[in-house]
């Protein structure tokens, strides 16, 4: 009867474990994967919600912005009405506490055809297809945004192989201007040691 309640409470507590490491951590980056510490996806994924939090406290539409953090990096991409906006981020995300740089990928919104927005949408579209299609990269480890036909791709790739291969996924979507990584590599990160 004891080894029956110990095969059941292990059992418990291994469904828990499963499931707490695919919920809590890693937004947008499979946990399973991913060789950061839990420390460091925890102090990345809270860096990352507190600028969000920022930017909607300053009444900025998330919809036109995007914001991750990856070992202390804040990449922050997408669209704002004017200079003095981009900048304004910037410094929410400078601000911030485990931030140790940031990388302002974000336009100033222009006169931008609603063609151009358009194929902005199937660019990033279609590289989103190609990288889940693709088995040699783990989608789940990247975001992107497409602006005036420019893929900026942010993410952690295992290794350069996986690099390589995004950007040759990117680099082959038709109407593409250029192709702009901001791609970290799990062996680089700058707390490896404690892994």
């Amino acid at each position: 009867m004891k080894f029956l309640k110990i095969i059941l409470i292990s059992f418990l507590l291994s469904s828990c474990m499963g499931s707490l490491n695919t919920s809590i951590f890693g937004v947008g980056v499979n946990i399973n994967l991913d060789p950061r510490s839990p420390g460091l996806l925890f102090d990345d994924s809270l860096a990352e919600k507190i600028i969000l939090k920022k930017i909607v406290s300053h009444n900025y539409k998330l919809v036109f912005l995007n914001v991750k953090v990856i070992d202390g990096t804040a990449i922050l991409s997408g669209r704002v009405e004017n200079a003095e906006d981009k900048l304004k981020l910037t410094k929410f995300a400078w601000e911030t506490a485990g931030i140790k740089a940031v990388r302002n990928d974000i336009i100033v919104a222009d006169s931008g055809s609603f063609h151009q927005r358009a194929k902005d949408i199937l660019i990033s579209s279609q590289l989103s297809v190609a990288l889940l299609a693709n088995k040699k990269i783990n989608s789940r480890n990247y975001n992107l945004d497409t602006i005036n036909g420019k893929i900026y791709i942010y993410g952690m790739a295992m290794n350069k192989e996986e690099l390589d291969e995004v950007l040759k996924e990117a680099k082959s979507i038709p109407d593409v201007a250029e192709v702009v990584p901001s791609i970290i590599l799990a062996d680089n990160l700058s707390r490896r040691n404690y892994l």
